[in-house]
């Protein structure tokens, strides 16, 4: 139930006139007896903001369509997709994405973005097609699609107009063209598909049994280009400029040369999602740094989350941006625990393995009862996959990077195209073999309030390690026994 416009706004008000009022009558500072007051308030406020942006945004991609069929004017807005019987065009009409279905045929493979498309037709809101066990119209309209419609042969016809592409459509091209140079080079099968994934986001050529498999064996996170993959940019990049927090300008210098670099990096990929996402939450991380604070922290991170879920409210569904957030927070608040368990050793290797188990374990913590909840099982072997993929999926990210800076020198190209055509292979060998062990998965499935309960008795275990009280105790075993006991009860 969607609650009332006016309602949210006048809520707001209220509640920023109150904190004005409050701040005035104390000189403009509030006591530090009643800090909780002015903390819940603003609460309050940013949740009336996060509603109204939801509202706002819902009554932008449901508009009224004719129920008869009636000609359209449309442009393309992103990459066509092939389906079984036919071809998915996304076309922005009367400002609203509409998602267009056209028979396929040489004449709809032709089409790309910024082309006009005249079309007769009926445009459906979204909706579900039987009972498949999944809300398809929700997810329709939480991605900003407004409509579906099909025109068969003979009512549609591409428009002598040319839209002038934007940013993310000039993007989208640029990343088609890169893969066709992928392409091109002679890789193929799941090689391409991999490179494409890991370097590019570019997940259309990936074979579902491929995906299966990453999955399965805890590695899906190779494939989905994210802060994972940012970050070993930035660690090469740091490596090329010697990136240190230095004095004065040049800390500023190399910073913005970083956060340049990766924002171009994110514009290469297509400007999607997961890379706008990761590419935001490392900008605060860097701006923190040039100015001598914790770069990475609950407030920043809440900073980049508060900032993205403004500008697209319904990030807040998206299962990426939860899944990635959740396991940036999971390494900010498990990560110094776990940094006590670490035992010294001048090896950088043995350091390295280390660093790399817990950090995996910090973000798994972060993610995995909401992974539970979404996909109905868990990786069994996730340290082993993470403790031989992550490693051969950050070489291969850089013998990527080499390869293009030396296209020029045909010699060492094919050289580099045959070591990458063979990383490529032992990773996914090694992925397939681990999803194969028996065990590798096991299935397990949680409600909703399991899941809360789950971060009820993460959070509490938190606490107590920080307090160490009776108090904290007996609170987070209260919890654990109530919220047990509501679960029967509800199961």
């Amino acid at each position: 139930m969607m609650i009332h416009e006016g309602t949210l706004l006048a809520v707001m008000a209220g509640c920023v006139l109150f904190l004005l009022v409050s701040m005035c009558r104390k000189g403009g500072r509030v006591s530090y007896r009643h800090r909780w007051v002015f903390g819940w308030v603003l609460a309050v406020v940013l949740f009336c903001l996060g509603a109204w942006r939801i509202e706002s945004r819902y009554r932008e991609v449901r508009p009224e369509w004719s129920v008869e069929e009636r000609p359209y004017r449309g442009w393309v807005s992103g990459i066509s997709e092939e389906k079984k019987r036919s071809r998915m065009v996304p076309v922005e009409v009367d400002g609203r994405e509409v998602l267009l279905y056209l028979p396929k045929d040489s004449l709809s493979a032709q089409l790309t973005c910024g082309d006009e498309v005249l079309f007769y037709a009926r445009i459906r809101p979204p909706h579900n097609w039987g009972d498949i066990g999944f809300d398809y119209a929700t997810y329709l309209l939480r991605q900003g699609i407004s409509g579906t419609a099909f025109a068969a042969a003979g009512r549609w016809q591409k428009g002598d107009d040319v839209r002038p592409l934007t940013w993310k459509q000039q993007a989208l091209l640029l990343r088609e063209q890169l893969v066709g140079r992928y392409r091109a080079w002679g890789l193929e099968g799941d090689g391409l598909s991999v490179i494409a994934a890991l370097t590019l986001g570019d997940k259309s050529e990936l074979d579902a049994g491929l995906k299966q498999s990453y999955s399965v064996s805890g590695a899906s996170h190779i494939l989905a280009l994210s802060g994972l993959h940012l970050n070993m940019v930035a660690g090469v990049l740091s490596l090329l400029l010697l990136f240190r927090l230095g004095r004065g300008w040049s800390r500023w210098a190399r910073g913005l040369l970083i956060v340049a670099a990766l924002w171009a990096y994110a514009y290469v990929t297509g400007l999607s999602g997961s890379v706008v996402r990761s590419a935001v939450m490392f900008t605060v991380f860097v701006a923190g740094r040039c100015l001598e604070r914790d770069g990475l922290s609950l407030n920043t991170l809440s900073l980049a989350a508060f900032a993205m879920l403004l500008y697209e409210p319904f990030y807040l569904f998206d299962v990426g941006f939860q899944l990635s957030f959740l396991a940036v927070s999971g390494i900010v608040l498990f990560m110094p625990v776990f940094q006590r368990w670490m035992f010294l050793t001048r090896f950088r290797a043995a350091r390295y393995v280390q660093e790399l188990v817990w950090v995996s374990m910090a973000a798994q913590l972060g993610v995995a009862p909401l992974v539970i909840y979404y996909f109905d099982s868990f990786p069994s072997y996730f340290l082993l996959t993470n403790l031989v993929v992550v490693p051969l999926s950050g070489i291969v990210l850089v013998v990527s990077l080499a390869l293009w800076m030396v296209a020029w020198w045909p010699a060492v190209h094919e050289l580099m195209v045959a070591l990458l055509r063979f990383l490529l292979r032992l990773m996914n060998e090694v992925v397939v073999g681990i999803s194969h062990l028996p065990g590798a998965s096991f299935g397990l499935s949680f409600s909703a309030f399991d899941v809360l309960l789950c971060y009820w008795v993460l959070a509490c275990l938190l606490v107590f390690h920080h307090v160490r009280s009776a108090r904290s105790l007996s609170v987070m075993l209260s919890g654990v026994c109530i919220g047990l006991v509501m679960s029967f009860f509800t199961a």
